[in-house]
Protein backbone atom coordinates (compact mmCIF):
# COMPACT_ATOMS: atom_id res chain seq x y z
CA UNK A 1 0.00 0.00 0.00
CA UNK A 2 1.49 3.64 -1.05
CA UNK A 3 1.71 5.89 1.56
CA UNK A 4 1.25 9.17 1.13
CA UNK A 5 4.30 12.07 1.73
CA UNK A 6 3.69 15.62 2.82
CA UNK A 7 6.45 18.12 3.15
CA UNK A 8 6.11 20.07 6.03
CA UNK A 9 8.71 21.70 8.47
CA UNK A 10 9.15 20.39 12.58
CA UNK A 11 11.00 21.80 15.45
CA UNK A 12 14.52 20.86 14.72
CA UNK A 13 15.05 18.40 17.42
CA UNK A 14 12.47 16.78 15.58
CA UNK A 15 13.82 16.72 11.99
CA UNK A 16 15.20 12.59 12.00
CA UNK A 17 14.28 9.83 9.93
CA UNK A 18 12.03 7.70 11.97
CA UNK A 19 10.57 10.38 14.56
CA UNK A 20 6.69 10.75 15.33
CA UNK A 21 4.53 13.33 16.42
CA UNK A 22 1.01 14.21 16.85
CA UNK A 23 0.40 17.01 14.52
CA UNK A 24 -1.35 19.54 17.23
CA UNK A 25 -2.40 22.52 14.59
CA UNK A 26 -1.35 26.06 14.36
CA UNK A 27 -0.49 28.58 16.61
CA UNK A 28 -1.35 32.25 16.88
CA UNK A 29 2.54 32.57 16.76
CA UNK A 30 2.50 31.48 13.48
CA UNK A 31 0.71 34.60 12.57
CA UNK A 32 2.82 36.52 9.93
CA UNK A 33 5.45 33.73 9.83
CA UNK A 34 6.76 33.70 6.33
CA UNK A 35 7.06 29.49 6.41
CA UNK A 36 3.26 29.10 7.78
CA UNK A 37 2.03 27.64 5.05
CA UNK A 38 4.70 24.88 4.63
CA UNK A 39 4.64 24.39 8.35
CA UNK A 40 0.98 23.82 8.78
CA UNK A 41 0.35 22.26 5.02
CA UNK A 42 -3.51 21.73 4.59
CA UNK A 43 -2.69 17.98 4.26
CA UNK A 44 -2.06 17.81 7.62
CA UNK A 45 -4.78 16.50 10.43
CA UNK A 46 -5.19 17.60 13.74
CA UNK A 47 -4.82 14.86 16.27
CA UNK A 48 -3.15 12.46 13.53
CA UNK A 49 0.29 11.11 13.96
CA UNK A 50 3.12 11.17 11.40
CA UNK A 51 6.72 9.67 11.22
CA UNK A 52 9.01 12.08 9.37
CA UNK A 53 10.32 9.87 6.37
CA UNK A 54 13.07 12.19 5.00
CA UNK A 55 14.85 15.27 5.95
CA UNK A 56 15.94 18.89 3.91
CA UNK A 57 18.44 21.05 4.26
CA UNK A 58 16.21 23.61 5.21
CA UNK A 59 16.23 25.71 8.10
CA UNK A 60 14.53 28.59 9.50
CA UNK A 61 14.36 30.27 12.92
CA UNK A 62 11.37 29.74 14.49
CA UNK A 63 9.05 31.58 17.89
CA UNK A 64 8.17 28.45 18.85
CA UNK A 65 10.63 26.22 18.69
CA UNK A 66 13.97 26.65 20.15
CA UNK A 67 16.64 25.99 17.48
CA UNK A 68 14.41 27.06 14.94
CA UNK A 69 12.78 24.44 12.20
CA UNK A 70 13.68 22.33 9.12
CA UNK A 71 11.80 21.25 6.31
CA UNK A 72 10.70 17.34 6.04
CA UNK A 73 8.82 14.90 4.49
CA UNK A 74 6.22 12.96 6.66
CA UNK A 75 3.52 9.73 5.55
CA UNK A 76 0.62 8.75 8.29
CA UNK A 77 2.24 6.75 11.04
CA UNK A 78 1.89 2.87 12.21
CA UNK A 79 0.24 2.98 15.02
CA UNK A 80 -0.61 0.10 17.59
CA UNK A 81 -4.48 0.01 18.96
CA UNK A 82 -6.55 -3.16 20.43
CA UNK A 83 -9.43 -3.60 18.17
CA UNK A 84 -12.13 -6.23 18.25
CA UNK A 85 -11.13 -9.82 16.87
CA UNK A 86 -13.89 -9.56 14.11
CA UNK A 87 -12.08 -6.52 12.87
CA UNK A 88 -8.45 -7.53 12.91
CA UNK A 89 -7.64 -9.25 9.64
CA UNK A 90 -4.54 -7.87 7.71
CA UNK A 91 -5.83 -5.75 5.03
CA UNK A 92 -9.07 -4.73 6.53
CA UNK A 93 -10.37 -1.23 6.57
CA UNK A 94 -11.92 -0.09 9.35
CA UNK A 95 -13.68 3.16 10.93
CA UNK A 96 -11.86 3.44 14.28
CA UNK A 97 -13.95 3.85 17.55
CA UNK A 98 -12.21 2.95 20.87
CA UNK A 99 -12.93 -0.66 22.57
CA UNK A 100 -13.57 0.88 26.13
CA UNK A 101 -13.60 4.51 27.18
CA UNK A 102 -12.34 3.50 31.19
CA UNK A 103 -9.55 6.07 32.25
CA UNK A 104 -8.05 3.85 34.55
CA UNK A 105 -7.94 0.67 33.00
CA UNK A 106 -4.34 -0.52 32.61
CA UNK A 107 -5.09 -0.83 28.30
CA UNK A 108 -6.21 2.77 27.87
CA UNK A 109 -3.23 3.68 25.89
CA UNK A 110 -4.19 0.86 23.59
CA UNK A 111 -7.83 1.83 23.16
CA UNK A 112 -6.94 6.10 22.74
CA UNK A 113 -3.40 5.72 21.33
CA UNK A 114 -2.38 9.44 20.39
CA UNK A 115 -2.52 10.20 16.98
CA UNK A 116 -5.45 7.80 16.34
CA UNK A 117 -8.90 9.92 15.41
CA UNK A 118 -12.14 8.41 16.45
CA UNK A 119 -14.26 7.82 13.18
CA UNK A 120 -12.06 7.88 10.63
CA UNK A 121 -10.61 5.02 8.21
CA UNK A 122 -7.51 2.93 9.54
CA UNK A 123 -6.14 -0.56 7.65
CA UNK A 124 -5.06 -2.82 9.56
CA UNK A 125 -1.50 -3.39 8.49
CA UNK A 126 -0.63 -6.58 11.17
CA UNK A 127 -2.48 -8.77 13.98
CA UNK A 128 0.24 -8.75 16.71
CA UNK A 129 -2.01 -11.24 18.85
CA UNK A 130 -4.32 -11.32 21.38
CA UNK A 131 -4.57 -8.82 23.93
CA UNK A 132 -3.83 -10.84 27.70
CA UNK A 133 -5.23 -7.47 29.61
CA UNK A 134 -8.86 -7.78 31.26
CA UNK A 135 -11.05 -5.33 30.01
CA UNK A 136 -13.00 -3.30 32.83
CA UNK A 137 -16.42 -3.64 31.03
CA UNK A 138 -15.82 -7.22 30.33
CA UNK A 139 -15.02 -6.80 26.04
CA UNK A 140 -13.51 -10.36 25.37
CA UNK A 141 -12.08 -11.59 22.24
CA UNK A 142 -9.88 -8.15 21.05
CA UNK A 143 -6.57 -8.22 19.12
CA UNK A 144 -3.30 -6.07 19.52
CA UNK A 145 -3.20 -4.73 15.76
CA UNK A 146 -1.27 -2.23 13.40
CA UNK A 147 -3.16 0.45 11.68
CA UNK A 148 -2.57 3.46 9.75
CA UNK A 149 -4.49 5.62 8.48
CA UNK A 150 -5.95 5.55 4.69
CA UNK A 151 -6.02 8.68 3.14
Amino acid sequence: MEEERIITIVGSVLAKEGTEFVYAGPDSACEGCKVARVCHNTKLRTGRRYKVVSTRKTHHECQLHEGGVEAVEVSDAEVTVVIPTSQATRRTRIVYKPVCDERFCKGYAFCHPDGVVEGEKYVVLEVLGSYSETCPKGIKNLKLSKLRHVP
